[in-house]
Parts: C-alpha cells; structure tokens; sequence
C-alpha cells in the first residue's frame, strides 16, 4: 500500500501569516516573563499589548517569507 502526498506549487500564505502570527505570540509572552514589572501597566494590560504587537509583526513578517518564497519560483 503506498501512501500519496499532494504537492503544491505555491505556497500556501495564510500557513505562513498564521505560524508567524503565533510564534510571535510566544515571543511577546516570553518578553513579558523575562522582564520586570515597571509599574506603568497592570500585568494583564502588557501581556495584552505585546501578545497583540509580536502576533501583529509576526505575521507581517511570515507574509512577507510566503511572497519571498511564491516570488522565487
């Protein structure tokens, strides 16, 4: 019995915006937890703001790898 793959041609952008947009997530939680509290926030206020901003850039940036990539081919 053999197994078929399908291959695709292009890549597929919305896997590219959506895995930058969670590794960036977890880049703006690992931010929140290494640095100190500075008091101009509540704890909840800027976990919010950089889960929000790293999610945001993160998928910006996997965006523009799947153009990069679709562009080379």
């Amino acid at each position: 019995m053999s197994i078929r793959f399908r291959q695709y041609g292009e890549p597929r952008p919305f896997a590219f915006i959506a895995t930058g947009a969670v590794l960036g997530i977890v880049v703006g939680v690992l931010i929140y937890l290494l640095n100190p509290d500075n008091g101009d926030y509540s704890a909840r206020t800027a976990f919010g703001y950089l889960a929000v901003f790293c999610g945001l850039l993160g998928g910006l940036l996997g965006g523009v790898v799947a153009s990069v990539l679709s562009y080379r081919r």
